[in-house]
C-alpha cells in the first residue's frame, strides 16, 4: 500500500499549502500530513537546478503535491505552459503528486494523460453563475478514465455545497470538497473530504483555515466517530 493510500484511509489528509516565493526548504509542523508546493508564487519560474532540488527535498521528507496554477486557475501569476508541464513531469518523476486542472487535461489529453494518472485532478469555480456540482459529475468521469488519485473541487458558491458533499461518499473515487466559506470547510473536514488544504506560511486561497484549526477540527471528527461507536 502506498503512502497516499494509507493517508487517505483516515480522511481528510491535512495538506499544508506552501506559497514558495523562492526555492527554499522549510520543516513543517507535525500536524501537516502532506505538503502542497505552490510554485506559481515564484517570479520567473523555470525548471532550474534549485527548483528541482527543492521539489526533491520536500518529496524525500513529506508526501508532496506539486502545483503550478495559472491566473485563470486561481494562481498567483502567469506561467509558461512549457515550464508548467516540465515542473509537473519532474515532480512526478521524483515521487511527488502533480496537481492538474481538469480543463487542461481535457484540452491536452495526449500531453497530460500520463501525468494525470495518480494525480490530484482539480476544478476551481470562481463564478456564481456556474453550477459546480454539475461540472463535478462530468469531471468524475474524466478522473476515472485517467485514474486520478483524487478529484478536488473548489467553489465560491455556497449553494453548491450540500450537493458537493454528496460526492464525498461515492466510493470509487477519492473526492475533496473545498468550499470558500471557512465554516463550510470545517464541515467538509468532519464529513471526510479526501483532502483539506490548510495555511502554514500564509494563505494560498480564500477561506483557508490554519493548520492548527484544521487539526483541531479533525481531532473533533475523531472524537465524534468514537462516540458513534459506543
Amino acid at each position: 500500500m502506498s503512502t497516499w493510500d494509507k493517508l487517505l484511509m483516515s480522511k481528510p489528509t491535512l495538506v499544508c499549502a506552501m506559497p514558495l516565493r523562492k526555492p527554499s526548504f522549510y520543516y513543517l509542523p507535525t500536524s501537516c500530513e502532506a505538503v502542497e508546493l505552490r510554485l506559481d508564487y515564484m517570479e520567473n519560474l523555470a525548471l532550474t537546478r534549485e527548483v528541482k532540488k527543492v521539489i526533491e527535498d520536500y518529496a524525500s521528507h513529506y508526501p508532496t503535491i506539486v502545483t503550478v496554477r495559472e491566473r485563470g486557475e486561481g494562481g498567483n501569476r502567469n506561467v509558461s505552459p512549457e515550464v508548467k508541464y516540465g515542473i509537473l513531469e519532474f515532480g512526478k518523476s521524483v515521487g511527488a503528486v502533480p496537481d492538474v486542472e481538469v480543463d487542461l487535461l481535457i484540452k491536452y489529453p495526449d500531453v497530460y494523460g500520463d501525468i494525470a494518472e495518480g494525480s490530484i485532478l482539480s476544478r476551481h469555480v470562481f463564478s456564481k453563475d456556474v453550477n459546480a456540482y454539475e461540472l463535478a459529475l462530468r469531471d468524475l468521469d474524466v478522473a476515472r478514465r485517467f485514474k486520478a488519485l483524487v478529484y478536488k473541487v473548489f467553489s465560491i458558491n455556497d449553494d453548491d455545497f450540500l450537493n458537493l458533499l454528496r460526492l464525498i461518499g461515492i466510493g470509487d473515487v477519492h473526492v475533496a470538497v473545498i468550499p470558500r466559506n471557512p465554516a463550510y470547510r470545517a464541515v467538509s473536514i468532519i464529513l471526510g473530504s479526501a483532502l483539506m488544504y490548510c495555511s502554514v506560511r500564509g494563505r494560498t486561497g480564500p477561506g483557508q483555515l490554519s493548520i492548527g484549526m484544521c487539526n483541531k477540527i479533525k481531532l473533533l471528527k475523531s472524537s465524534l466517530s468514537l462516540l458513534n461507536r459506543e
